[in-house]
């Protein structure tokens, strides 16, 4: 036990204290240490995390395992890949082991380092290197405490509870899941917006706007269109100044009121005009949730 006499002696000893009993029978003990869970098996002096790592090039998600069910687990694996899918705008997920092998869902929770690929995006397996983006959760009192790094940076701190995750993971399922698995080739066809320069992309220049994006979310909105079902061609027409929308991850957005707050001005919002901008939005904005900015200019779903 030489391993607690440390400066964090006191910090480590009330985790002991309060997870102790629920490990004694397999003579193990939980840690909390800098963010992460540790194994100590008490009799070998080994250290094992408790964590599932999904590993990309430049992102990072770890699940933390103490205190949480097998069926918590896999829910939030769920939400991960949800979440891959939809900013890669593609069902093709292959999740493998550092052997390379082929993982299911319930495989994954026993590796402590599982890589993810999608099409197209390279994955060179490094787990040493700081990720630009790191994901934490940590299942605590039937909610997930879900932090967000970037640059070794914490950004953001929300708590979702297992309800809303998997309202969200369906209504995914339902509506732009199904159209991934329906259209794997849609990202070639010519209504997707095109991808600009990467050194164009780095610049990412702000220019002066009406107002600021508090003023854009209270703008009101008149003559919305009927909630429904969008195809291509409808969605196509909609390319002008003064009348413009988008899809979103099978999500279409009437973004005619925007143009005049987007701090990257109105000519690159008019690159997504009347098309897919997915992929053009995921250039710049990977990590922004906008379907939760747009909430209120969402007018329907691509009908495929």
């Amino acid at each position: 036990m030489n391993f607690l006499k440390s400066f964090h002696y006191k910090v480590l000893l009330n985790d002991i204290k309060c997870n102790y009993k629920i490990c004694n029978q397999n003579k193990e003990i939980f840690l909390k240490f800098q963010n992460k869970y540790f194994l100590f098996k008490i009799g070998n002096q080994c250290m094992e995390d408790k964590i599932t790592s999904i590993i990309t090039d430049d992102r990072i998600d770890e699940i933390f395992h103490l205190k949480a069910s097998k069926e918590e687990l896999l829910i939030i694996l769920n939400y991960i890949i949800m979440d891959y899918k939809k900013y890669q705008m593609t069902d093709k997920i292959l999740l493998q082991s550092d052997k390379l092998q082929k993982l299911t869902f319930e495989e994954c929770l026993d590796k402590r380092f599982v890589y993810l690929f999608v099409p197209g995006v390279r994955n060179s397996m490094d787990s040493t290197c700081q990720k630009e983006v790191r994901y934490t959760y940590e299942p605590r009192d039937g909610k997930i405490s879900k932090e967000k790094y970037r640059n070794g940076r914490k950004t953001e701190s929300t708590d979702i509870t297992f309800e809303q995750i998997n309202k969200m993971v369906c209504s995914f399922n339902q509506s732009t899941g199904v159209f991934l698995s329906s259209k794997p080739n849609f990202a070639e066809s010519r209504f997707v917006a095109p991808l600009l320069p990467q050194e164009e992309v780095a610049k990412r220049e702000k220019v002066q706007v009406k107002g600021g994006q508090m003023q854009y979310v209270q703008q009101p909105r008149k003559n919305r269109p009927a909630f429904k079902n969008y195809t291509v061609e409808e969605i196509s027409k909609h390319n002008k100044p003064g009348d413009v929308w988008t899809v979103l991850n099978g999500k279409v957005y009437d973004i005619s009121i925007y143009m005049d707050y987007h701090p990257g001005g109105a000519e690159k919002l008019m690159l997504g005009a009347g098309k897919d901008c997915t992929k053009l939005f995921n250039q710049f904005h990977s990590w922004v949730n906008g379907h939760a900015f747009l909430e209120q200019d969402y007018i329907g779903n691509l009908k495929h």
